[in-house]
């Protein structure tokens, strides 16, 4: 998919995504705190929301991202002490072995359409992490949410979800952005990490569990999948 016609659109939508704010990146964060003077990579960055997000609670913050227009709204929106920069999928050559205390990757893996390619970016994103540093991933949780609907978004009904499947997730956006995706199952993803020489700590599904927004399936159905890992050597 080519993310370069919505990077605008993206921006504006991401900043007021009350699913993703209330249930996603709180459950991310958590992982990587204490994250003041941490050197945090934020490996498929978009527009820049959650690198900010990071350095704004005191991290060191490189972005990157393989839609140039992308890397150009974030560094439009707010390039105070975030280094950005364009890549080429699972290829970082510019960024040192083991430079980095923590890594994340949100909804990046679940568009990709090969698990040759994912187990790619898993091991560059694996080279450039410190010894017992942290990778995160956070994915749409198509495995237990297909067809379902959210504050923020809605998935289309898939009804043959298969590994490799291509699959539609809806932004509640005006008019509505359409995004591909790829479903990959929890287990693909597990055996991947651990391929590529990570241990999985946890793996979190969080759910709404007050009123402090008005849910629709969120009660009842994660919409994200997280995994934490760590690098093993």
């Amino acid at each position: 998919m080519d993310y370069n016609p919505i990077a605008g659109k993206y921006d504006s939508y991401e900043k007021d995504a009350t699913t993703l704010w209330l249930l996603g990146y709180p459950f991310v964060i958590k992982y990587l705190e204490p994250v003041t003077n941490k050197k945090i990579l934020d490996y498929g960055c978009g527009s820049g929301i959650f690198s900010r997000y990071l350095r704004d609670n005191g991290a060191m913050v490189t972005g990157a991202d393989v839609s140039e227009t992308m890397i150009e709204v974030a560094r439009l929106n707010d390039p105070e002490n975030i280094s950005y920069h364009t890549i080429s999928s699972g290829e970082a050559g510019f960024l040192p072995d083991s430079s980095f205390d923590h890594v994340v990757s949100n909804f990046v893996l679940c568009t990709i359409p090969s698990l040759h390619e994912i187990r790619k970016i898993i091991k560059e994103i694996h080279r450039v992490l410190k010894k017992n540093g942290v990778f995160i991933i956070m994915n749409s949780n198509w495995g237990r949410y297909n067809g379902k609907e959210f504050i923020s978004y809605k998935l289309e009904y898939c009804k043959n979800l298969l590994p490799g499947q291509r699959v539609n997730a809806i932004l509640k956006t005006d008019p509505p952005i359409i995004f591909e995706d790829y479903f990959w199952s929890r287990e693909d993803y597990t055996q991947s990490l651990l391929d590529c020489g990570f241990t999985i700590q946890t793996i979190e599904e969080p759910m709404a569990e007050s009123d402090q927004a008005p849910w629709v399936d969120e009660v009842t159905h994660p919409p994200f999948i997280i995994f934490i890992a760590i690098k093993n050597f």
